[in-house]
């Protein structure tokens, strides 16, 4: 038994039987019941027929006989759904064989599965790129610049700048949203990805658990994040939910601060700027009267403080303004650069270890430790 589809979540999960597959039929409760009403077996080849794996409840499948003894199966794309089906084949003398992905390096292997796991068209081009030579030639330019250190440095640091985006043409990069109850994240999600995901309601600490969705910007995966809303009068189940939050908002790649522009500032806002420094600033609600003083400035001299960092950007969930310059500094903070053609990235934990050694080395003027760490990124 093969899984021809990647593990985590899909749509479609693929699986594919070799062997007896008279022992699905088997009484005297056979394992798969076509709709038709047909044993497995007698089904014709290269037809597709619908029907259920498994006990109560079962779960539903397309099969399709391609030889006497070789039958792909097609369910759902959860990890869960894999598993249970996965369980219940090796009851009946199916064993599952780890997955292995065609490549003659381990570089092409890699390529392939992440292609398999490509979050965008983008994500999938980019990753073509490197298959098709684009890396290893601009590793290749790296040990080429010896003995100059210098264009070395530049070289490699032009391929190490694109670490932390590499690793997200796999999987979405991760904006959490953090602020006050009330302030707008919910609303602000729903008009980022185009549809209601969160609920949106006027009371405060609506939001009880992190509410995720996901969408792409500018071509990248993005995974937006709706966290519960900090106070310092929650109750205990409101608390849970900002731990809760504080633990996604750790692990996130860009946070974005979210203040009401409609309402003074107040002393969480500044406590929530304080504990994320890093975060972009929006100022949400512009489209009502504000209370902050001085219309013309958006940050109140008087209230500046700890918020004074950076200048905050204005938005309105409702109206749309500012939504479109919000997806862009999105992006610029995810992004060394906009991709406007094909560029040198490395995209497994793995390559970025061996890139991380060749940076050390390039340090101590290693250079047969540079060029053998730049082979390895791309080999064996």
């Amino acid at each position: 038994m093969d899984q021809l589809t990647p593990a985590g979540r899909g749509a479609v999960a693929t699986l594919r039987l070799t062997g007896r597959l008279g022992e699905l039929d088997a009484p005297p409760q056979p394992l798969f019941c076509a709709a038709s009403g047909r044993p497995l077996a007698e089904l014709p080849l290269g037809r597709i027929a619908f029907g259920t794996v498994g006990r109560e409840p079962a779960e539903e499948v397309v099969v399709c006989r391609l030889l006497p003894d070789v039958v792909e199966l097609h369910c759902h794309g959860g990890d869960a759904a894999v598993r249970r089906i996965v369980a219940d084949l090796a009851v009946r003398g199916f064993v599952e064989r780890p997955t292995v992905w065609p490549g003659a390096t381990l570089f092409e292997r890699e390529c392939h599965e992440s292609l398999a796991r490509a979050q965008t068209q983008l994500g999938a081009n980019l990753l073509l790129c490197q298959q098709g030579g684009l890396l290893r030639q601009a590793l290749q330019e790296v040990a080429a610049a010896r003995p100059d250190l210098s264009l070395a440095a530049q070289r490699l640091a032009a391929i190490w700048r694109w670490r932390r985006a590499g690793l997200r043409l796999t999987q979405p990069f991760r904006v959490a949203l953090v602020g006050r109850p009330n302030v707008g994240k919910s609303s602000l999600i729903n008009a980022l990805v185009g549809y209601e995901r969160s609920i949106v309601f006027d009371a405060p600490g609506t939001t009880r658990d992190v509410v995720t969705a996901e969408t792409a910007l500018a071509g990248w995966g993005v995974q937006l994040a709706d966290t519960a809303g900090f106070r310092s009068t929650a109750g205990e189940l409101e608390t849970l939910a900002m731990e809760r939050a504080r633990d996604w908002l750790a692990e996130a790649d860009l946070v974005l601060l979210v203040l009401d522009r409609s309402q003074p500032l107040t002393q969480e806002d500044r406590e929530l700027s304080q504990a994320y420094p890093e975060a972009l600033c929006l100022v949400n609600k512009v489209d009502l009267p504000s209370a902050w003083p001085g219309e013309s400035d958006l940050w109140p001299p008087d209230e500046r403080g700890p918020l004074a960092r950076s200048a905050p950007f204005a938005v309105s969930a409702v109206t749309g303004e500012g939504m479109e310059e919000l997806q862009r500094r999105i992006m610029a903070c995810l992004l060394p650069e906009p991709v406007t053609g094909p560029v040198a990235i490395p995209f497994t934990p793995r390559q970025v270890t061996h890139l991380e050694q060749a940076r050390l080395a390039l340090d101590e003027g290693d250079w047969e430790r540079v060029e053998r760490e730049c082979v390895r990124v791309v080999g064996d």
